[in-house]
Formats: C-alpha cells, structure tokens, sequence
C-alpha cells in the first residue's frame, strides 16, 4: 500500500471515529467494520490498525479538558476499534480452519502412505528417491535411508530404462498419469515385477517431483506363465490331433478306397454304382477331417508363418460363410511361435465372433509390426454390442472373448475393444515381442 493510500485511509478513520462519537451508531460501527476489511484488502496487518487508531485519538483527545473525559471518550472508541478487526478476526479464523484441515488432511495421507500394501514413492525429475513407505522397504529389501541416496535407475534393470523415460516424456507433455510394467532389482538380487503409475506434480507452472504407486504383480506373471505353458502345451496336443487326423487317418480312407476299387471289379454294375456312392461319402468325410485337422493345428502356419496361415484362415472362412474377408499388413518376417499361435487363435475366434454372433458381412484383419510390439486388429461392420452391458454380465462377456483376454494376457499384451450397437466391432491386441 503506498503512502499517499496509507494517508487517505487514516483520514477516512479519523472522520469516520469522529463520527461515531457524534452519536454514528450502527451505521459508524458498518463504517469501521468496511474500513477494516479495506484494509485487510490492501494488506494492512493488526499492528498498522492500531497505529491508524491511535493517530486519530491523538487528534481527538487533545480536544477534551480534563483527564476523565479524555479516560471516558477513549473507552468509547473501544467499541469501534474492535468492530474494524472484525474482518482480521474472520480471516484469521479461516485461516485456522484451512490450517486445522490441512493437518488433518496431511495425517489422512500420511496414514494412508504408511499403511498402504502398494508401493507409494516421489523422486525428483532427475530420477533421485524423495520418499518411499515401508511397503517399499518391504518389498525391496532397502530402508528408506539406504534408498533415498539412490537413483532409479540403480534398482531397474538396464532394458527397462528407455520405457521409464519414455513414460517421464509423457507426463511432461501434459498427460494425467501413466501406466505401465517394468521389473526393479532387489536389494538381494531378486527380480520383482511391477505395475507402476505415476503422475507429476507442479508447483507455479513447473514440474517439481515424480508421484507413483507400484503394485507388486508377482503373482500375476505367474499365472499368465502358466496360462502360457498351458496354452502351449494344448497347442502341442491340437497339433498331434491334427497330423493324426490327417496322416493316419488320410492313409486309413486311401486303404478303404483301394479297397472299393478292388471290390468294384469284382461286381456287378449295379452293386459297383452303389460302391461308387460309398466312395463319395468317403471323399465327403476325408474333406471334413482334412479341414478338422486345418483348424485343429494348420501345418501353413508352422510351414510359412502368421500372414500366410491367417489369409489360408480367411479363405476357408469366406468360403465357408460367404463373408467378405480381406489380411492386410505385414509382420516383417516370422514371429515368436507362440506369438504366431496367439494371434493366430484370437483371430480365428473374432472370425467366428463376427459370423455367428455379429452376422458381419465384411471383416478387415491387419497386422502391423511396430518397434517392439505386434499390432493385429480385426474390424467388422456387424451388429456391434453394448461393451458395458456385456462387462457387467455375470462372466464379463463371452467365453470367446474371455479366451481371446486370457491368450493376450498370457503374453504381457493388452486388449483394447471398440463396439456399439449397429455399429460394428474392433478388435485391437497389441502384444509385446519380447516374452
């Protein structure tokens, strides 16, 4: 408040003190109470308003005669200096109120900081431990003071680093928050997965410090290596069912039709027309367990690869169903088997999705390989369905596209699925290729 501000406002006490003496009343105590709060606003602490008070008693006592009425005017004015820190008592009472809120707020988060099973942690934005709870001790095996010295990039695996400042250019570029899977090291060597998200904060428009929750997912990667093993394991099984059905039983149907043929010269023309009959059945069967044996394990896929075995897929489909089917992309070579057979699978069952459930008459599959991830997405313009509805059912969808989650999941991959009634649907699955 400059000076020149600062003399008007003691004037406009003195006057107003003047007043209220004069018989002002309730309307001298709402001038007080207004010069207070425009003080308050200008910045003027309690020590300035008692400096304005005492300047206008120093030009009002001089007046009086004697002491007792200089003592009974100053008692009087009491009532006035009290109505103008009115709005200094008020503000300072919501500043108690706010201050007793952030503490209780503070104790909340330190509570739940102390307490929470996941990981809560702060670094700087140079990658320097602020803070950690004790469920981070735990399961890192260092005590906060060992671990605040540290960067992060001492307790994470060196392939892991890029991703994590990859993740820092995300949330500097505006993003709320991040999520993503990493692995830190242990302070007794052990390897612990993690799923981790983090946030900045911002303090006057820049970024200060790193936030994150990490969940230990252990037992998670687990399941899905032993979903893993499993689905490899009756892939094996499919394929041995498969070649069976098609080599010994191939070589079985070749056995009876030589056989026929041998019978057949043997007989009559009417007894042969009825043995050509049987042949037919014969090579109608022999067709059905070839394609059995086609969807069972198709030997294209092991023999060429993903593209090749998915457009051999698309065909029989097309053909077999009458739907538009067209594989675009490419994989820019072979992929890990079991990325091949996932893929494979999952876009067999969305054909099948599309035919039986969605009535498609158009499907898109393409394949992209992108850095270190595959991308296969399979779009069709069939009825569609309501994705919140369906999650919300009692198995969260159909056992088709819980199949196609639990293949995806097996492999460290995310499902993203787009739908809505008379829609259409896309299937989006992006699968990382180191497994």
């Amino acid at each position: 408040m400059t000076k020149a501000n600062l003399d008007v406002l003691t004037e406009q006490y003195a006057c107003a003190l003047e007043n209220y003496l004069a018989g002002g009343g309730e309307a001298g105590l709402r001038d007080a109470y207004e010069l207070g709060r425009q003080a308050l606003a200008n910045g003027l602490g309690v020590l300035e308003m008692a400096s304005l008070h005492h300047e206008a008693l120093a030009k009002i006592l001089p007046r009086l005669s004697t002491p007792e009425e200089r003592a009974r005017m100053a008692k009087a004015t009491e009532k006035f200096f009290v109505e103008s820190l009115t709005p200094f008592e008020m503000t300072h009472r919501g500043f108690r109120e706010a201050n007793a809120a952030l503490r209780a707020s503070e104790t909340r988060y330190r509570e739940l900081f102390e307490n929470a099973n996941d990981i809560v942690f702060a670094t700087d934005l140079n990658g320097n431990f602020i803070s950690i709870n004790p469920a981070g001790e735990r399961l890192s095996g260092y005590s906060r003071d060992e671990i605040t010295p540290l960067k992060v990039s001492q307790i994470i695996p060196p392939k892991y680093l890029p991703m994590v400042r990859q993740m820092l250019i995300r949330d500097l570029g505006g993003k709320a928050s991040t999520t993503y899977e990493m692995e830190i090291v242990a302070k007794d060597g052990r390897r612990i997965p993690l799923e981790v998200s983090t946030r900045l904060t911002w303090r006057k428009g820049e970024p200060v410090e790193v936030q994150g929750i990490a969940r230990d997912i252990t037992e998670r990667k687990r399941a899905e290596e032993a979903l893993r093993r499993l689905n490899e394991a009756l892939e094996e099984a499919a394929k041995r069912i498969a070649h069976a059905l098609h080599d010994e039983a191939g070589q079985l149907l070749a056995s009876v039709h030589i056989a026929l043929e041998e019978i057949a010269r043997d007989v009559p023309p009417p007894v042969r027309q009825r043995l050509e009959e049987g042949k037919r059945l014969l090579y109608d069967i022999e067709e059905k367990l070839r394609g059995l044996s086609h969807e069972l394990r198709p030997t294209i896929l092991d023999d060429l690869g993903l593209f090749p075995a998915l457009e051999f897929l698309a065909h029989g489909v097309s053909k077999r169903t009458g739907i538009s089917i067209t594989v675009e992309g490419t994989t820019d070579g072979r992929l890990p088997t079991p990325i091949e057979t996932a893929l494979y699978r999952i876009v067999q069952e969305a054909l099948t999705n599309a035919n039986k459930h969605a009535q498609a008459s158009r499907v898109n599959v393409k394949l992209e390989r992108q850095h270190q991830t595959v991308c296969c997405s399979v779009i069709d313009d069939g009825t569609g369905f309501d994705i919140q509805l369906l999650s919300s059912q009692k198995r969260g969808g159909g056992i088709g596209l819980i199949g196609i989650q639990e293949r995806v999941n097996a492999l460290g991959g995310t499902l993203k699925i787009t739908s809505r009634p008379g829609k259409g649907t896309e299937i989006l699955v992006t699968i990382p290729l180191e497994i």
